[in-house]
């Protein structure tokens, strides 16, 4: 995998980083934004949805907010296991920095990361390869992210409900499952 010196834009050199504990054997990272934008909180397991892309975990509006779901259980390998989906709202266009993905901490029987997409109704607007790695000063990978704005190429996310797919992209003789994971959308 490539590794990026600045994997994130250069507004979000601000975003600190605050370790949150999912279980005494895995804990995730998520990432806050300046004190600028509120920041909301939930439990993955108890957001509204069923985690189906008919019927996704309802982030809600991220419009001026950052929202963190914590302790998202791991994807696992096998048919109908391997995605959740998660749906937000913006009520303008995206601003510079905005993101969405996922946060985690890979561990030797998880080695398997997290890879985020997003779509509009049918149509995927950002593929999990415009997602930009993340990772923490020893170096080993802590998250992925799509920027929403601005857009790879150019442009900003426009306001709508969207459609986040969190997926496990390796094959199970890397990994069987991902770590316990936090999703992150931000649009301050």
């Amino acid at each position: 995998m490539k590794r990026y010196g600045t994997v994130l834009p250069g507004p979000l050199r601000k975003v600190a980083a605050v370790v949150t504990a999912t279980t005494a054997a895995a804990m995730t990272l998520a990432l806050a934004p300046s004190a600028v934008a509120a920041t909301y909180q939930y439990d993955c397991r108890r957001l509204a949805g069923a985690g189906t892309y008919s019927n996704p975990l309802r982030l809600g509006n991220v419009t001026g907010r950052t929202v963190v779901a914590v302790n998202c259980p791991p994807l696992t390998s096998g048919a109908g296991y391997a995605n959740r989906y998660f749906s937000f709202s913006l009520t303008r266009p995206a601003r510079v920095p905005s993101y969405a993905g996922a946060s985690f901490v890979l561990n030797r029987t998880q080695k398997s990361a997290v890879n985020p997409s997003l779509a509009r109704g049918p149509y995927t607007i950002l593929h999990t390869g415009a997602a930009l790695w993340t990772y923490d000063r020893s170096g080993v990978f802590n998250g992925r992210y799509l920027p929403l704005a601005p857009l790879p190429g150019s442009g900003v996310l426009p306001a709508g409900t969207y459609r986040l797919n969190m997926q496990k992209l390796d094959s199970p003789l890397r990994s069987l499952s991902t770590p316990w994971f936090n999703v992150v959308a931000a649009a301050p």
